[in-house]
């Protein structure tokens, strides 16, 4: 018997061996099926994670207005991620507020918006205090992190009563909300994202969390994006605004000016012509010498002013586009010499050499006003007077440069030079600078000839400048003009 029995108990063992086998294969086989199952699961859970941000990413950066921008912010997540809700609220740091500015356009929302009207609250005017101790809102712009919680009145409160946000609760149905801070580019907060839900906490995979906190990222970047391209269209329609209503100020200053200047013009001339007959020599036999004395003066003040008004005349025209030029062929060598000519006498007078180089070869012709370029040598001429002493000399020149196909005027004189600091000054409008070439006691003129004198040549296709070696060592005005 006890063969048997050996060959019996051995069977057995072997027997509950395999069955011993057969369970832990079954087991194991069950526990990597679940493993499988999980993989697959993680693995799709990442899948849609990756997909959701990069839909997140087209649509957050989608558009630069502000408003658009905003909205797709609120809608995106719940879209997504099958949220009740998606809110976004913005900082105003000089308020020290934060306002909501989006709400997602889902049924919960809508639902919300309404009870919130019903309570005569407008959605959009709801501002939190930024040192709220309780609202969550505030505490994630204080604290740089995110909340979550069960109870809405955490982000509604203190403008809602808690017995009011419970009621909105019930009516949106949710459960659990998130609440996020919004960074921008340096890493301020500039926002703050509100996702509800209708599942519960401990429903939400790690994943959505994931998601959820890529696409905020996205957002402060596309936020901060559409801020400073909405403030920039702003700015830019207020410049343009700005622009519009100085060209309208322009227009009338220069509509002033013309018929000021018209008016002034007449009665001065008038004026001036009764002072000159009084100073005839015919009559200035029968006037004192202190009668004679003021006469002159108010004849040279006279003079004066009509300069000034012929000047802002000019100016005007030029500013308004209304200034016009007689352009032909002239030769400047002969138009030169009118002028030096009629200058002549007066620099005499004033005991000052006026000199004019002529060259000795033809010189070719520019093409130019003549009146114009008569007027321009005039004031450069008249300039040199005023600020050359006795026995001084001013030198006329013309000479042709054959690089840039010009004929250049020069003049030249040995008087009180020019600074460095102001040398950029002398061609801009009204300018009187120190005590260098536009500044001389009783020798003041209109602070626009240079400035005409400029503008003149530049409409007739040439430049203007001025070179000095400093104060007391003389200037040099010089023009070019384009030959024919």
């Amino acid at each position: 018997m006890l063969p048997f029995v050996h060959n019996q108990l051995t069977f057995s063992i072997w027997v509950l061996i395999g069955l011993i086998l057969v369970s832990i294969i079954l087991y194991l086989g069950q526990k990597i099926g679940i493993i499988k199952d999980k993989s697959e699961k993680r693995v799709n859970e990442i899948n849609r994670a990756l997909i959701t941000s990069q839909k997140i990413n087209e649509i957050i950066l989608r558009s630069l207005n502000f408003n658009e921008v905003i909205q797709e912010i609120s809608d995106t997540i719940p879209n997504q991620l099958f949220f009740g809700t998606g809110v976004v609220a913005v900082v105003n740091k000089l308020k020290k507020t934060i306002r909501r500015v989006g709400f997602s356009n889902t049924k919960e929302a809508g639902e919300a918006v309404a009870a919130l009207k019903e309570l005569k609250l407008n959605f959009n005017e709801i501002e939190i205090s930024l040192d709220n101790p309780n609202n969550l809102m505030a505490k994630a712009f204080r604290e740089r992190k995110e909340f979550i919680t069960n109870d809405v009145y955490d982000v509604l409160g203190p403008v809602l009563t808690h017995d009011q946000a419970v009621n909105i609760q019930k009516i949106m149905g949710t459960r659990v909300t998130l609440i996020y801070p919004i960074f921008g580019g340096r890493h301020e907060v500039i926002g703050v994202f509100i996702a509800s839900s209708r599942k519960k906490k401990e429903e939400l995979s790690e994943y959505d969390y994931a998601v959820i906190r890529s696409f905020v990222e996205g957002a402060g970047i596309a936020m901060e994006h559409a801020m400073l391209y909405s403030n920039l269209e702003k700015t830019t329609e207020q410049l343009s605004l700005a622009n519009f209503k100085l060209k309208e100020v322009d227009k009338l200053k220069d509509e002033f000016v013309s018929l000021a200047s018209h008016e002034l013009r007449t009665p001065m001339t008038v004026i001036k012509s009764y002072l000159w007959l009084m100073l005839d020599k015919n009559n200035v036999s029968a006037l004192s010498e202190k009668q004679r004395m003021y006469i002159d003066r108010a004849y040279t003040s006279t003079q004066r002013l009509i300069n000034l008004v012929n000047d802002m005349l000019n100016v005007s025209r030029i500013e308004s586009g209304r200034f016009t030029l007689a352009m032909q062929p002239i030769d400047l060598k002969e138009l030169i010499n009118t002028i030096y000519t009629e200058m002549l006498p007066k620099a005499q007078e004033q005991k000052i050499n006026l000199e004019f180089a002529r060259p000795l070869q033809p010189m070719p012709k520019v093409n130019a006003d003549p009146e114009r370029v008569e007027q321009v040598l005039i004031n450069l001429i008249g300039n040199s007077l005023k600020f050359t002493s006795e026995n001084g000399t001013i030198r006329i020149s013309i000479e042709h440069d054959l690089k840039d196909g010009t004929e250049v005027v020069s003049v030249m004189d040995d008087g009180k030079g020019i600074s460095a600091e102001d040398t950029p000054k002398l061609f801009q409008k009204f300018s009187m600078v120190g005590t260098n070439y536009l500044v001389k006691q009783n020798a003041q003129g209109t602070g626009l000839g240079l400035y005409l004198s400029k503008a003149i040549v530049e409409l007739m296709g040439g430049k203007i400048w001025v070179e000095s070696e400093g104060l007391g060592k003389g200037s040099k005005f010089s023009f070019a003009l384009k030959t024919v």
